[in-house]
């Protein structure tokens, strides 16, 4: 690249801290240039703290010609607005998930930004992992054969206990499956291409959440509860494997496994420890397997396979390669296409739930480029 692609970030709430010190790592693909809050002082102390140049209200950094790509940090319900006004004003966008509430809200996005020659992505980089990347190769190289079902399981008892800003995930586009499912989702759309079909059930198991005391706005009242608050389903792909999803913010403690693949020679499971999980481990398949009584869950011989890729890739990531790919005119992975067809699949799981029955997936996608493999201590390659 001649230059790194000039961003402004729109929203300085709790995860810019992330993308503004993780983006440092890739100079030679991203300079923030600006940053942007409602209330320009917000901004002005995000800008001092990262020594950012330029700190503005959204409108005014719109109006920045200086800036190509904005980083949409909003609230899930401002997402749409923003990258709207965002493809106006002639910017890209790379857009916290989930990519919009709705597919007809999508469907103005994908029009807009061609409308306007401007591209747009979303996040999550989780697939773009190194632990993810490793499972990726190590299915695709053939370790546990052909994949033919899987476990995603992100569970917790909600986020009021320490979020700043919680109201905004119990209200439309929030809920655990807008919320936690994109890491799954995203994360198993790369490991075996586009959906097909989805069966679910979705519960809201309370009207209202209490507002612990001591945290934000715990003056004002128990939280309203607009959306589901535990899914449990399964998504089909056309290349074959069947995933059981859970996503839920109704449960203390579990055992169940984060990310597990089930292929016709052995298994390979990427256990927990942020959402961009840790170094998979393989089991393959052992003659005790076939007894009358199994080993237990967890049980035989699980090798650590050692990372193939960069551990430490995080939220960045996706935009380093976003920015990378338009300066040098290639595709990249957490594209529009790729982020319309994950939230279509999340969509899925309450329409089946309300209708009793499996719902087709009308939208695909390319399965995305895996990254390059590195050695360790290398830097990231795109």
């Amino acid at each position: 690249m001649s230059t790194p692609m000039r961003v402004g970030v729109i929203g300085c709430g709790h995860v810019s801290d992330e993308y503004l010190e993780q983006a440092a790592n890739y100079p030679r693909q991203v300079e923030v240039i600006a940053c942007a809050a409602r209330n320009r002082a917000v901004a002005e102390e995000k800008a001092e703290k990262f020594a950012i140049p330029r700190a503005y209200t959204p409108e005014e950094m719109l109006a920045d010609p200086d800036v190509e790509l904005v980083v949409n940090l909003t609230t899930p319900t401002a997402h749409t607005e923003v990258t709207m006004a965002a493809i106006a004003a002639g910017k890209h966008v790379y857009t916290e998930k989930p990519f919009a509430l709705s597919l007809a809200e999508a469907d103005q996005i994908v029009a807009a930004a061609a409308a306007a020659g401007v591209q747009v992505g979303c996040a999550p980089a989780t697939f773009l992992s190194g632990a993810f990347q490793t499972a990726r190769k190590t299915i695709d190289d053939g370790w546990i054969g052909d994949p033919v079902a899987a476990t995603a399981f992100f569970t917790c008892r909600g986020y009021e206990y320490w979020h700043p800003n919680i109201d905004p995930f119990y209200e439309p586009g929030g809920g655990p499956m807008l919320d936690l499912g994109p890491y799954l989702v995203t994360v198993l759309v790369n490991l075996f291409g586009p959906a097909t079909r989805v069966d679910a059930l979705t519960k809201r198991v309370s009207k209202t959440r209490p507002r612990p005391q001591g945290t934000p706005r715990a003056e004002t009242g128990d939280i309203e509860v607009k959306v589901s608050t535990h899914d449990a389903g399964n998504i089909e792909f056309a290349s074959g494997p069947v995933a059981t999803v859970i996503t839920s913010w109704e449960m203390w403690a579990s055992r169940l496994p984060y990310v597990e693949i089930y292929g016709t020679e052995g298994s390979l499971s990427v256990p927990f420890v942020t959402e961009s999980g840790a170094e998979p481990l393989v089991r393959r398949g052992e003659p005790a397997d076939l007894g009358y009584v199994p080993p237990e869950p967890g049980g035989g011989e699980w090798i650590e396979i050692g990372m193939t890729h960069r551990a430490d890739t995080l939220r960045a990531v996706a935009l380093a390669d976003m920015a990378d790919a338009i300066r040098t005119g290639r595709s990249f992975r957490a594209n529009s296409e790729f982020a319309y067809h994950a939230l279509e699949i999340m969509l899925a799981f309450d329409q089946a739930s309300r209708r009793g029955e499996h719902v087709t997936i009308g939208s695909t996608c390319e399965r995305p480029d895996p990254l390059p493999t590195v050695d360790a201590g290398e830097p990231v390659r795109l």
